[in-house]
């Protein structure tokens, strides 16, 4: 009988002007993503200062260099593919909408309501933005791609700067923020 080896969790600590952004992995995937939380707009104009790999063996050194050149290549605004990632245990329903997120190109934005359409439950645009809150992927499952029917940013669970930069990086940012928008 052999013993089942033990993946190591790695991390890639990208730092910017507004904060670390840290993407984890784990094996040959990506497994979580947190962006610094932005209550407000930020004084500084965003800017990528460096990044660095803690804890990484060779696999996971390689899936999280690509991980670093797609979060670079979205803030340039010129996203490439993302590497592979592994999804958390979640409801089949908000897999669904995670796989549907993920499928939105760069460029292009969708209303909740559409992707509860795709996915098969028209009328549940709710409940697709709490899927979209609970992404534990953001830059890599792009939920800021997602907007409500009025046409505003709506929500964005690490705060609606991050999803103006992210659009307007993508050059979809001809949406204005509602001052009723809330955060997911």
């Amino acid at each position: 009988m052999t013993a089942k080896v033990q993946s190591r969790r790695a991390c890639l600590e990208i730092r910017t002007s507004w904060g670390v952004i840290r993407v984890g992995a784990e094996g040959s995937k990506i497994t979580s993503c947190t962006l610094p939380r932005l209550a407000a707009e930020p004084h500084k104009r965003f800017k990528w200062i460096g990044a660095s790999i803690v804890d990484a063996d060779h696999q996971g050194t390689a899936i999280l260099r690509r991980a670093e050149k797609f979060v670079r290549s979205m803030f340039d605004g010129k996203p490439v593919e993302p590497p592979a990632f592994e999804l958390p245990p979640a409801t089949p329903f908000t897999v669904r909408v995670w796989r549907a997120l993920a499928a939105i190109p760069p460029g292009k934005v969708l209303e909740y309501g559409e992707i509860a359409a795709r996915i098969g439950r028209p009328g549940g645009s709710r409940a697709v933005g709490r899927a979209c809150g609970a992404n534990p992927l953001p830059l890599f499952i792009p939920c800021h791609r997602v907007l409500p029917k009025d046409g505003t940013l709506g929500g964005f669970s690490s705060g609606l700067p991050w999803k103006r930069l992210l659009l307007d990086r993508e050059k979809t940012s001809g949406v204005k923020a509602s001052t009723k928008s809330s955060s997911r």
